[in-house]
């Protein structure tokens, strides 16, 4: 296996790998934080007059580390549905995993297909909706549209939200003065500046009376009033009350809430799991939460219990049954009961994708195995995370 201890005896090594480093660490994900948000807004693209040829093009690479796609293009997203947005002197398009244009580049913004159905949007700055086969399915008079979930997508009309089906009917009203995505049949909206839950149906689930509310999770909804944070269940009833300063989402039976400064687990009826606190909490995915203490990383269990002792300088989410963790300057490898799979020799190291995982090689930036073994090894300028079989690279 490739990995950085070599560098320790090459001083220019040694530089090349602090640069390496201080450019990349602004690619690793952020965890997840216990601050509770709302439904943002999105950046649109620049302007094609500000538009910069990029000097590297990107392409796609297959799970044998061939450039399955040529390096064409000025920008590109991940695969989604088959098909992937790329850009091209400052118009985005679609390809399909032989390359072939979908739809040649035309739009001043487009965004990856859910349900069949993919967002665009127009050099007149108004969105609409293309369908696999990028005919324009719903047309482009949206100030604001999203993604569709459970068949609805959230549009903005006249300042205000609604929901339209895939045939661009408007089926719930546009009224509300925020919302979000559908997930599970519910979405959050805000209406006379409190938050409620509707169905598909536009039907309220939960009414608008809260100055927070999260959409369900494990069964429970968080929400917020009066500066204090409860959970409510499914039909409405207050089954933790309001006694927290802040508190995020359940997960696998238990959630993290403060009253004081720090943060305790707690069970679906409001028990405190743990006597010590942490810092900071988030869920780590596959029944691990991840907790920081004095500046230090651990993981514990549904129960509670510490499964990594918080040792480590970070640690990230799991995914697919690994982690990476970081001591000193280096990353590391760990599976989901705390043993580490390699050392900390990586300069960095991402999620795990499809069985791969990008990670910062002495030459340049690779692919490693679950086992931390080189798989694909560096010979781009960049690389991005698997998805659908396909990555993309920029080639130098």
């Amino acid at each position: 296996m490739i990995n950085f201890r070599y560098t320790m005896k090459h001083p220019i090594a040694v530089i090349t790998l602090l640069l390496l480093i201080t450019c990349l660490f602004s690619c690793q994900n952020d965890p997840k934080t216990t601050t509770e948000s709302d439904v943002l807004g999105e950046e649109l693209p620049p302007e094609k007059e500000d538009f910069k040829e990029a000097r590297h093009k990107w392409g796609y690479i297959n799970k044998s580390g061939n450039l399955t796609i040529s390096a064409d293009f000025d920008d590109s997203r991940d695969f989604s549905e088959g098909l992937a947005v790329v850009q091209k002197k400052g118009e985005w398009g679609y390809i399909d995993q032989t390359g072939k244009y979908v739809v040649e580049p035309k739009y001043k913004g487009a965004w990856s297909f859910h349900e069949g159905l993919a967002r665009v949007l127009t050099w007149e700055n108004t969105m609409g909706y293309i369908n696999l086969a990028g005919r324009e399915v719903i047309q482009t008079q949206y100030k604001n549209a999203k993604d569709f979930n459970d068949g609805l997508a959230r549009v903005r009309i006249d300042e205000w939200y609604g929901y339209i089906d895939k045939k661009g009917e408007l089926v719930i009203q546009n009224k509300f003065i925020n919302a979000s995505d559908f997930k599970n049949g519910l979405a959050k909206v805000k209406e006379n500046a409190k938050y409620g839950l509707i169905n598909t149906e536009g039907k309220y689930m939960i009414p608008a009376n809260y100055d927070k509310l999260e959409l369900p999770s494990d069964g429970l909804i968080r929400f917020k009033n009066g500066g204090a944070v409860g959970y409510l269940n499914e039909t409405g009833e207050v089954v933790i009350p309001p006694s927290f300063k802040s508190a995020i989402d359940f997960q696998d039976g238990i959630a993290a809430a403060k009253k004081t400064d720090k943060f305790q687990l707690i069970d679906k009826e409001g028990n405190i799991l743990n006597e010590e606190g942490y810092d900071m909490v988030w869920y780590g995915n596959e029944t691990r939460w991840i907790v920081e203490k004095g500046g230090k990383f651990g993981a514990v269990d549904a129960t509670g219990k510490t499964i990594i002792p918080t040792g480590y300088d970070q640690l990230y989410s799991f995914s697919e049954g690994r982690t990476c963790y970081n001591k000193g300057k280096l990353w590391g490898i760990m599976d989901v009961d705390g043993n580490e799979v390699t050392p900390a020799q990586f300069g960095l190291a991402w999620d795990y994708k499809e069985g791969l995982a990008r990670a910062a090689l002495y030459e340049g930036i690779g692919f490693i195995d679950r086992t931390g073994e080189v798989a694909i090894p560096p010979q781009y300028l960049d690389v991005r995370d698997f998805s659908e079989g396909m990555a993309k690279v920029q080639v130098r």
